[in-house]
């Protein structure tokens, strides 16, 4: 009985070794179970890349003139609709004319008169030198007669300048477009007096813009060093519009010599072309400028940059396929790209898909995919 005791306590120990062992092996099995996860990199080199600088600023017409009158009088009609596109030279309004063209008869008439005695004069004096260099008749009377027609000649040439202003009233009182452009609204109705004083609309010129913005004198100074163009090239969107392909085109035509003391910024414009008239003046733009695509640099795309207390850093995967934290200083970043002035180097295996689950001396799969700044 004895012997049986011991024999159950025997098998029991044995039994419970047995399954400790067991468990072990279930756990290492589990261990080499855990899968890695796939990430995707891609390996950093420097190169060049299309350098845009964004910013904010305002269109502006190119040409903006205001219509008036040079005469005063009745408008009597117009000759276009609000918003409608003329040319230099098209009629917009007619101003009552009667009176203009009652003084240009009378200063006709008074010209005519005056002619006549011009040439009276002048008759008179050829009929005279003859006698006088006969003999026949005085000296004095010639010079007499050479003064009257010196009198009728100036009169003459004051009646044609009198008859001229007379015409230019009479012109003037059809009032022309003065350049090409988008004509606004009357702002006269037809039978109001109007005066040389007095605004009749306001016509813009849109076929092409201009764009101002003020960057800051060091975005100046940068641009000034590493521009690969005299005058760079801009691409315009309005505000809230993020469609590159309905982007305008134009370049940079002028940049001031000083520095605004308030803002510490410099006015800077741009001439863009804007046929299809898809802008107004007055609207808010964004205005992406071009820099460079010379200068090779290290570059990530913005979404794979992440924040933490010392500043913005990046995963990468090191030659033991192991996830480290890379700290990075940025040197110039837009919504393309992230100029990296520190941090990076050649061969770096950046991370480039989702972060936010990934740690430190995680073991992962590396698979190297394009580069994800796009050119």
């Amino acid at each position: 009985m004895h012997l049986k005791k011991l024999a159950i306590l025997f098998l029991s120990v044995l039994f419970l070794f047995t399954g400790c062992n067991d468990k072990k092996t279930e756990e290492k099995v589990v261990k080499k179970e855990i899968k890695k996860v796939d990430v995707n990199v891609h390996t950093i080199k420097k190169q060049t890349y299309p350098v845009w600088v964004d910013f904010s600023g305002k269109t502006e017409a190119l040409k903006k003139v205001a219509i008036t009158s040079r005469v005063n009088g009745e408008l009597k009609e117009l000759f276009f609709t609000a918003g409608q596109s003329v040319k230099k030279g098209d009629t917009l309004f007619k101003i009552d004319d009667r009176q203009y063209k009652a003084v240009l008869a009378q200063k006709l008439a008074t010209l005519n008169k005056d002619e006549s005695s011009q040439r009276l004069a002048l008759a008179n004096l050829r009929r005279y030198e003859p006698l006088v260099q006969k003999g026949l008749a005085p000296r004095e009377k010639l010079d007499e007669l050479k003064a009257r027609l010196g009198e009728y000649n100036a009169v003459v040439k004051a009646d044609k300048s009198a008859v001229k202003e007379a015409k230019l009233d009479v012109e003037y009182s059809i009032v022309k477009a003065t350049i090409d452009g988008k004509i606004g609204k009357s702002l006269v109705d037809i039978g109001n007096i109007i005066t040389s004083s007095d605004k009749l609309a306001e016509l813009v010129q849109t076929k092409d813009l201009y764009v101002n913005f003020n960057p800051s004198s060091s975005e100046v100074f940068i641009l000034n060093r590493y521009k690969s163009e005299e005058f760079p090239k801009v691409r315009v969107l309005p505000e809230n519009v993020e469609d590159q392909n309905l982007s305008l085109n134009g370049k940079v035509d002028f940049i001031d010599n000083v520095t605004n003391e308030t803002t510490g910024t410099v006015l800077m414009r741009a001439k863009i072309d804007n046929h299809n008239n898809s802008l107004f003046p007055g609207t808010f733009v964004n205005i992406k400028l071009f820099v460079t695509d010379k200068i090779p640099v290290i570059a990530v795309n913005p979404n794979n940059l992440a924040q933490n207390q010392l500043g913005s850093y990046v995963l990468a995967v090191d030659e033991n396929n192991k996830i480290v934290k890379k700290q990075v200083e940025v040197e110039y970043s837009n919504k393309e790209l992230a100029i990296i002035k520190s941090g990076l180097k050649d061969e770096d295996r950046v991370v480039v898909s989702a972060i936010n689950r990934l740690q430190e001396n995680q073991e992962v799969n590396a698979l190297e995919v394009s580069n994800p700044i796009s050119k």
